[in-house]
């Protein structure tokens, strides 16, 4: 498959939508911070702690989950709001995916294979829809918190 081309017009497109959803104000701090900060350093452990915790707490929230089975069940919401944890965490941060998978308390083996389903459904957003708007919903917001960092 041949890799999506943009152009500076698709670049001026996403940026209105961007301040048009976060505003002027919060736009330029988040371009600023992708600059500055490509992610969140393993360094800074209390922070990388907090976006796991968010992230954990938003995918719940959107996917309208019970929190006391977010980690075991098996239903097909709880493993794709875990598959969205695996991802957007991964990509947001330096640690390792047997790190996110002992935060899971799953195999590394089982991070790796949802990280890599993830990436694929997201390929492919018309034949997902419902799981795309949910993605973007958690994604939406740890980029909201990440701007806001120092």
């Amino acid at each position: 498959m041949k890799p999506e081309e943009f152009n500076y017009r698709d670049l001026q497109d996403h940026i209105e939508v961007m301040i048009g959803k976060f505003g002027l104000q919060n736009s330029v701090k988040f371009l600023g911070s992708i600059i500055d900060h490509t992610d969140i350093a393993s360094s800074e452990d209390e922070r990388v702690k907090q976006l796991i915790k968010l992230t954990i707490s938003k995918s719940i929230e959107v996917f309208n989950l019970k929190k006391a089975t977010f980690y075991k069940s098996n239903l097909s919401e709880y493993k794709d709001a875990r598959m969205a944890c695996y991802y957007i965490i991964n990509k947001y941060t330096q640690i390792s995916l047997g790190k996110i998978a002992e935060v899971f308390n799953v195999k590394r083996r089982s991070v790796e294979y949802f990280e890599q389903k993830c990436k694929e459904m997201l390929s492919i957003p018309s034949f997902y829809p419902t799981y795309l708007q949910r993605h973007r919903a958690i994604e939406d917001h740890i980029i909201k918190y990440i701007s806001t960092l120092n």
